[in-house]
């Protein structure tokens, strides 16, 4: 795996030794692999990815910070929506 360096002020220290975690290179990220799904620039398996988590430890960070880590849209609603005519429809035939 490629690395690259990023140079912070100091002031930043205290706010990431505050952070759940061990090392700082693992607190950081962590809170970048989180922001970065938040502004979904990144899906839920690959912000796992990148801060070292399994998908169910990821999920587990997310509720802890009660960050949603599931989208329900309006094409989930729409879905929903004609299974359960479908499914009133067929339990009325029977």
């Amino acid at each position: 795996m490629d690395f690259f360096q990023v140079n912070l002020p100091t002031d930043f220290l205290p706010l990431i030794n505050s952070l759940d975690g061990i090392s700082i290179d693992g607190k950081v990220k962590v809170s970048l692999a989180i922001g970065l799904f938040v502004e979904k620039q990144v899906t839920l398996a690959k912000a796992a990815e990148l801060s070292g988590k399994t998908v169910g430890e990821f999920i587990d960070l997310l509720r802890l910070k009660k960050i949603s880590w599931m989208e329900y849209t309006e094409e989930h609603l729409d879905d929903d929506e004609r299974a359960i005519r479908e499914l009133l429809r067929d339990s009325s035939n029977e």
